[in-house]
């Protein structure tokens, strides 16, 4: 027993020298090491070394298949058994080396299901995919609802979008599932090389982007990948990165557009709009970075420092009887962040809540739901007003305005362009400013070029109005003229 507990002792010992870890697989030049170590240091009878040795080649024999084991599911969807993304990547390395010896090509598609419904429909969708494909063709999942094509030696560029055509049938008709059927759509995004420098993760990221291409066309699509969807990638990248530094480099203006009462054209207020000094490109327009930025939590960041420069920079209009309008995103509702912005800037400048209007889209403000929601109720709460901007443009209709909470209306400026010489737009103009009063809404006609539509606002009953005709947003020294008030940052000298 004292031999054997020595032995085990020595053989430990032994194995910490040679720094194996149970946790992987040793080479068989590490299992030749040990045995040769244990030839060597152990010196009981040859009959308990060579039962050692045994058992030594039994634990190699063990340990290899249990590695060949989970190197297999390493490798392997649990799902559907089709290879995973790991074993997709070493199938496109073999490819692209067999591309270089052979200078052929080959096409990646990854399909993204829509609406999957389970996992059931996951195994159909593979093996409907699986029976399009030729067998030397490999068939992977990469997760959720996505998989992936790989066809290596493809010679006919036709055979590409063919393939895919084939694939987008398949899995266009209805899979049956228990009592039921269900139906879906497949966005195919398609990627060629016969360059064997590429990577496979890069073909995998261009496969995604013509994917992403294929959705925004519409349902049920196939798209090639070109150059100049990377292109619009690289600068999408290349803007969010130098945003997120905007804010701290004080990069960001606010301009002020006047909103004017139509009564007697005074300017009573303005809406806060944001624009980027961008170092060597110039002053950037909102439509040059914010869908950019609101694809991201930028938004958020953008939205909240508009916000806190806008209460401070426009406090003393505020005091001249003057309004502030700020538009939020539907990404920064979902954040309280924003409620602690305006909590903060309505304390450090004293400016009262009911001066401050907080513009969203219909769309945000009919369609939101939880954290959206609770953050609406939480601004009502601080004493601001609530605005729906764009009114007319989304998916709402006015009977809907009795279930919101908002105090202003702001017609789209598509309806205010043509309502001077078109006799429809002109009704849906007149249509909403009745029902908003009657629902005691104030009412904003955006987007007021010319004399001619302002005749029309103020015969309709419209309240206020802004647009190029009542001044381009403008810097705040601007604003300060209009309401009369020196900012303190001037007058110090």
């Amino acid at each position: 027993m004292n031999e054997t507990n020595g032995l085990h002792r020595m053989l430990a010992q032994q194995l910490r020298r040679l720094r194996l870890d149970y946790r992987t697989s040793p080479s068989p030049e590490d299992w030749h090491k040990l045995l040769e170590l244990l030839s060597t240091t152990y010196t009981e009878t040859d009959d308990e070394r060579f039962t050692m040795r045994q058992t030594i080649e039994m634990s190699a024999r063990e340990m290899r298949s249990l590695h060949e084991t989970l190197s297999r599911q390493s490798l392997q969807d649990t799902l559907t058994g089709l290879p995973n993304r790991a074993a997709l990547i070493r199938h496109l390395e073999v490819s692209l080396e067999a591309c270089a010896h052979a200078g052929t090509g080959f096409k990646q598609v990854n399909d993204s299901l829509g609406h999957a419904v389970g996992d059931e429909l996951l195994v159909l969708a593979s093996q409907r995919i699986r029976a399009c494909m030729r067998p030397e063709d490999v068939v992977a999942r990469l997760g959720s609802d996505e998989f992936v094509v790989v066809c290596p030696d493809v010679s006919d560029s036709m055979i590409v979008p063919s393939i895919a055509a084939r694939i987008g049938s398949q899995l266009a008709a209805p899979f049956p599932i228990g009592d039921h059927e269900a139906v879906v759509s497949a966005s195919i995004g398609l990627v060629t090389t016969a360059d064997a420098a590429a990577s496979a993760e890069d073909l995998l990221g261009q496969a995604d982007l013509a994917m992403y291409e294929a959705k925004l066309n519409g349902k049920g699509r196939a798209t090639v990948f070109n150059s100049a969807m990377q292109r619009t990638v690289d600068t999408k990248f290349s803007v969010r990165n130098a945003l997120g530094r905007a804010i701290t480099l004080h990069e960001l203006r606010v301009m002020y557009q006047p909103i004017v009462s139509l009564a007697d054209e005074r300017v009573i207020g303005t809406e806060a709009l944001v624009r980027w000094e961008r170092p060597g490109v110039g002053l950037l327009s909102p439509d040059d970075f914010i869908p950019i930025a609101e694809e991201s939590s930028l938004i958020s960041a953008v939205d909240c420092w508009v916000l806190q420069e806008a209460v401070r920079r426009g406090a003393q209009w505020c005091d001249a009887g003057g309004t502030i309008a700020i538009n939020l995103s539907a990404r920064t509702l979902q954040q309280d962040d924003v409620v602690h912005a305006l909590g903060e800037a309505l304390h450090r400048s004293a400016v009262s809540p009911g001066q401050l209007t907080l513009e969203i889209t219909e769309t945000t403000l009919l369609a939101g739901m939880g954290a959206t929601n609770h953050n609406l109720a939480r601004l009502r709460d601080l004493g601001v007003k609530l605005s729906i901007d764009d009114f007319g443009t989304g998916h709402s209709s006015l009977s809907q305005l009795q279930q919101t909470d908002v105090d202003i209306l702001k017609i789209d400026q598509s309806f205010v362009s043509l309502m001077d010489h078109d006799a429809p737009s002109a009704a849906i103009v007149s249509a909403i400013i009745t029902v908003g009063h009657a629902l005691g809404l104030t009412l904003v006609a955006e987007g007021v070029e010319r004399p001619s539509q302002a005749v029309l606002l103020r015969e309709q009953g419209c309240d206020t109005a802004q647009g190029w005709l009542y001044g381009r947003p403008l810097p705040a020294e601007a604003i300060d003229k209009a309401f009369g008030v020196t900012f303190p940052e001037q007058s110090a000298g």
